[in-house]
C-alpha cells in the first residue's frame, strides 16, 4: 500500500524510467546504423508527436482517476483499469516481438524507439508535474489538469 497522494509521483518516476530506457535503446540502434538518412529523424519526431498526443490523454485520465481516490492509502495496482493493463501487456509484447523478429530492420527500431521513448518520458514528466501541483493545491481534482 502507498499513500494515494504519492501515486502520481510513482507513476511519473516509472514512466520516466521506462521512457529513458526505450529512448536509449533507440539511440543505441541509431549508433549502430552507420550513415543515417535525415528522414529517419523526421520519422522519430513523427512517432514522438503521435505518442505525445496519445499519452497526454492517458496522463489526464489516470491522473484524474488517482486524484478521485478517497482512501489515504491504496495499492499501486489500482492506478490503471483492466483495459489499461491489457494495453500495457500488448505494448510490451509488441515491443519484445519487434526487437526479436529478424524481419524488422535495425533502422526501424532506431527511429521508432527514439520516438516512443521520449513520448513515454514526457508522460512521466507530466505525471510528476501533476504530483508537484497537487502538493501545492487544496486537493481538488480540477486543480490537477494541464
Amino acid at each position: 500500500m502507498i499513500r494515494t497522494r504519492h501515486l502520481l509521483l510513482v507513476n511519473g518516476l516509472l514512466w520516466t524510467a521506462i521512457g529513458t530506457r526505450i529512448a536509449l535503446i533507440g539511440i543505441n540502434y541509431y549508433r549502430g546504423l552507420g550513415e543515417i538518412p535525415w528522414w529517419y529523424f523526421l520519422l522519430s519526431a513523427l512517432v514522438f508527436t503521435g505518442f505525445w498526443f496519445m499519452f497526454t490523454g492517458v496522463v489526464r485520465r489516470y491522473a484524474h482517476r488517482i486524484m478521485s481516490m478517497t482512501a489515504s492509502k491504496t495499492s499501486i495496482l489500482k492506478t490503471f483499469s483492466l483495459k489499461g493493463y491489457l494495453i500495457i501487456v500488448f505494448m510490451i509484447t509488441l515491443g519484445i516481438t519487434l526487437k526479436r523478429l529478424p524481419q524488422v530492420p535495425d533502422s526501424f527500431i532506431a527511429w521508432f524507439y527514439s520516438g516512443l521513448g521520449p513520448g513515454l518520458l514526457s508522460a512521466g514528466i507530466r505525471f510528476i508535474i501533476r504530483w508537484w501541483k497537487a502538493r501545492e493545491s487544496s486537493g481538488r481534482v480540477e486543480d490537477y489538469s494541464e
